[in-house]
């Protein structure tokens, strides 16, 4: 029997910030290959017969730029997708919306990366709809003052933390990129106080204690991080069905 010596196909390639943005993606894949790195974990699967390969990078551009470099290097990816949740800055954007970004604004309200609906990503012709422009910032916005005010400045219609650096990895290695973003919280919306200090790099360990602290100082901040919770396991949910929906589509 002779071997068969064809390429091994690549893979599309997601970057994921905190667990619960890849919690339902991951159970639909099942069993996986993992790759462990010293700073990051990658995983293998397939959607269908299209390979993938994904990891959870840790908040902010530096942990995005760093596991998307290292996806790069060792997976050879055709596309990289920066894959989460975004808060929402223009008032027409719900819970769960899931938006595919033509344009990415960098933290100094710079555009680094336009997408050309159809182009070289026949997928996005149909699913992009409306033009929407995502801005990539160091913090959260937590209220909706300060949305209101980074959507007057930067004129964009939802803000995240990560999407701005994996798209200049992916220039730079001249792959593919989309950022895929649910909305987790509305223009109208004013995020509870725990928020950032819960967002920030830290270890599980690290992080549960600071949500122990959190109850501990503030009784009703339990009810408020159990919503949270409860609307990110419903975005995890439609940002699972559409990522899903694109590894069969491009490749």
């Amino acid at each position: 029997m002779k071997n068969d010596t064809r390429p091994k196909p690549q893979p599309l390639g997601i970057i994921f910030a905190i667990s619960i943005e890849a919690h339902t993606f991951e159970r639909r894949l099942g069993n996986a290959t993992k790759y462990l790195g010293q700073k990051s974990v990658i995983y293998e699967g397939y959607v269908s017969d299209h390979p993938v390969v994904w990891t959870i990078s840790g908040v902010g551009r530096q942990a995005a730029r760093d596991a998307a470099q290292l996806m790069i290097d060792g997976h050879q990816p055709h596309t990289l997708i920066s894959a989460g949740f975004a808060g929402a800055l223009a008032p027409d954007l719900e819970h769960g919306a899931v938006l595919i970004p033509t344009r990415i604004l960098d933290e100094h309200h710079q555009c680094i990366h336009t997408l050309t609906p159809g182009g070289h990503i026949p997928f996005l012709a149909e699913k992009t709809g409306n033009p929407k422009t995502l801005i990539t910032v160091d913090s959260v916005i937590t209220s909706k003052e300060k949305k209101a005010q980074l959507r007057q400045e930067s004129h964009a219609d939802l803000v995240d933390m990560e999407s701005a650096a994996v798209a200049l990895v992916a220039q730079n290695a001249n792959v593919q990129f989309l950022a895929v973003r649910a909305i987790s919280d509305t223009s109208e919306e004013t995020l509870p106080p725990e928020v950032s200090r819960l967002s920030q790099p830290q270890s599980p360990m690290h992080r549960f204690g600071a949500a122990l602290a959190a109850i501990t100082r503030r009784p009703a901040a339990v009810t408020d991080l159990w919503k949270l919770w409860e609307q990110g396991m419903s975005c995890s949910r439609t940002l699972a069905d559409r990522l899903e929906q694109i590894a069969q589509t491009i490749h």
